[in-house]
């Protein structure tokens, strides 16, 4: 099986080394410092107290690698839409592409594309809805060098089809290889209230630390930005109602179980500390949108969207379509 990963940071890193490790050959498309160590050395992968040295095939050109059977995107959400076009070269009509992205996906609305993280429609013409299959990232893996992947917590990947129904041929085959490599999947019939879910407990905490620089304890610790996510989940909870992607916990019960992972920092914080784009259209700005298709307020997302994105054009950190 010819298989692709897009980005070799730390979630691309760890899905590239466990297919490799797990005897597949796997191709990774990065650049500058990654690529020549990818080239020399591989992927350095450290999981449980071990570390663990994964062979690649490591290019920046598309052309270069063809057609594949499986095409995981694992790259920030921001730089899809200028790299959409380029991945046409990696596709074809049996390409199935399963996007592992932070927040609401491109095609979460019945395919069509929404502008907040696609505004161009560049990545809906490059990726064929119905080559896609879904896919939630629930693990923890960060970066401890260009070609170094560290695993702190790895629990599942959620896998499902776009449209809501149950197990496919082609979802158990993905379902298999995942399992022979070790990465926890779990097929749902409904991807997109598992998307929502994991949505609804970071939408809010995410750009609250990204403006407060605070770990998600300190945070937690406030009451007026508690009340501030609650309002904000309450929100989220509305949309979700709305599309089919209920929410039956309650906002505190969600908070609760952040606040047993102690101190430590989300990916928006880490992308502003580090001086990356953030993932702001994916995290506020598609959920936002969503609602307005509904006629449903967002006062708190509203506030927290404006605040958030003043924060990034201050410092530079959004990235644009060009």
């Amino acid at each position: 099986m010819n298989i692709c990963v897009v980005g070799a940071g730390a979630i691309g890193g760890w899905m590239a080394a466990k297919l490799a490790i797990a005897g597949e050959q796997v191709r990774v498309l990065a650049r500058g410092d990654t690529l020549r160590l990818l080239r020399a050395e591989g992927i350095r992968l450290e999981e449980h107290g071990e570390e663990f040295v994964a062979k690649v095939d490591a290019s920046d050109d598309c052309a270069g690698f063809g057609e594949q059977d499986l095409l995981f995107i694992a790259v920030k959400a921001p730089a899809l839409p200028a790299l959409a076009s380029e991945l046409r070269e990696l596709i074809g009509p049996r390409t199935l592409i399963v996007p592992m992205l932070n927040g609401v996906p491109w095609w979460f609305v019945g395919g069509e594309p929404l502008k907040s993280v696609d505004p161009d429609g560049r990545i809906a013409a490059a990726l064929p809805f119905e080559q896609i299959l879904g896919c939630v990232v629930h693990a923890s893996c960060y970066r401890s060098g260009s070609n170094k992947v560290v695993v702190k917590h790895a629990d599942k990947l959620i896998i499902g089809e776009p449209q809501r129904g149950e197990a496919s041929e082609r979802l158990a085959g993905l379902f298999g290889l995942l399992d022979r490599a070790e990465l926890r999947p779990d097929i749902t019939g409904n991807i997109r209230r598992a998307i929502w879910y994991k949505l609804w407990g970071n939408a809010t905490i995410n750009p609250l630390s990204a403006l407060t620089r605070a770990t998600c304890d300190r945070i937690l610790a406030e009451p007026d930005c508690c009340a501030w996510m609650l309002d904000g989940m309450a929100e989220l909870a509305a949309i979700g109602a709305a599309i089919g992607c209920p929410i039956s916990e309650s906002g505190e019960d969600r908070m609760a179980v952040t606040a047993r992972l102690g101190a430590f920092k989300t990916s928006m914080l880490q992308d502003v500390e580090m001086g990356r784009p953030i993932e702001l259209e994916a995290l506020l700005g598609a959920p936002r949108e969503i609602a307005r298709r509904f006629g449903i307020e967002t006062s708190a997302l509203d506030r927290l969207y404006a605040a958030t994105k003043l924060m990034a054009e201050s410092l530079g950190l959004l990235q644009r379509s060009s």
